[in-house]
């Protein structure tokens, strides 16, 4: 399920993904219901929910009349074909915390490292910590280990799923259920889009030893498609260019957006907090082979604004 089109243009808005996949979720469920009750159950402002609201009556997914929101075939369509499945569990001889949320997500195990990055998705979203198992061998085993867990301790997950070979099971843990299932679909939502965006399976142009000089020629040819915006480029092995104002300015760069996308072999998207471009909404993209990012580029978060516009408010910093 991608909610990419709910975050394009204008300001940073006040609202997740957990809150557009619980919002289409509630309606599904308690629909009709009405505006001011559903900002309630996503505990987030009226405003924020209206925004929602409004985005998924223009994609076809709710309407709307005097009684309340409800839910339409294109939406119930949307939530049945997500890939994502949500079930409260007890599965305490496994977790960490009282109250359990599974979340099954469909033939995604290859995006899966060792599940610190989930965990710590959960955590950032107010879990106390996640679990996350893959499906091999019809065993459902801890990644990159598929001798544990003891199969009699998430046996209990075959009676709430149908799994497959490739899926994963990630398992939010809190002292409450709405921080566990807000902490396992924040999870399961942000692995969805680990490399389903990435470019995968890529040519020998690039390997993780490419180095500045040979960047050159692909870094400003994305520059000017992109109107010039800045654009900065490495290898996994080697610092990398920056291209600005259709030149390179630096044979020897790096930044902690980049090195992040290429550990957790994501895109990363958020507002700079150092280096030239602090301040400014940047999106780092890995370059994946065999599982493995070998190479990142990063420029401007084209969902926070028009070429122009950004090149405006970056050069108004200088």
């Amino acid at each position: 399920m991608s909610f990419s089109s709910y975050f394009a243009g204008g300001p940073t808005p006040k609202f997740n993904a957990y809150h557009i996949w619980k919002a289409h979720q509630v309606v599904a469920k308690e629909g009709p219901i009405g505006r001011k009750a559903l900002a309630e159950l996503l505990q987030i402002g009226e405003g924020s929910t209206r925004t929602i609201l409004d985005k998924m009556m223009r994609e076809g997914s709710i309407e709307s009349s005097r009684l309340g929101i409800t839910i339409t075939e294109r939406g119930k369509r949307k939530l049945d074909t997500s890939g994502v499945e949500v079930r409260q569990i007890d599965l305490s001889d496994l977790t960490l915390g009282k109250y359990n949320c599974a979340v099954l997500i469909k033939g995604s195990a290859e995006r899966v490292h060792l599940g610190c990055e989930q965990r710590d998705e959960a955590v950032r979203a107010g879990a106390v910590g996640a679990t996350t198992l893959v499906v091999s061998n019809s065993r459902i085993v801890f990644p990159g280990d598929e001798e544990f867990p003891d199969q009699s301790l998430v046996a209990p997950l075959k009676n709430y799923f149908r799994m497959d070979d490739g899926d994963v099971i990630i398992i939010g843990s809190a002292f409450n259920y709405e921080a566990a299932e807000k902490g396992a679909v924040t999870a399961a939502l942000s692995l969805s889009n680990i490399s389903r965006r990435c470019w995968n399976e890529g040519t020998s142009i690039l390997s993780q030893d490419t180095e500045a000089d040979d960047l050159r020629c692909l870094a400003l040819a994305i520059h000017e498609l992109l109107g010039r915006l800045p654009v900065t480029m490495r290898s996994k092995n080697h610092p990398g260019v920056r291209c600005e104002e259709g030149e390179i300015i630096d044979t020897r760069f790096t930044g902690p957006m980049l090195e992040e996308s290429m550990k957790k072999g994501m895109i990363i998207r958020r507002t700079s907090t150092s280096g030239p471009y602090r301040g400014m909404p940047v999106i780092a993209v890995p370059i994946m082979r065999k599982k493995e990012a070998i190479a990142c580029i990063a420029t401007m978060d084209l969902g926070k604004g028009t070429p122009s516009e950004l090149l405006t408010r970056l050069a108004e910093r200088s």
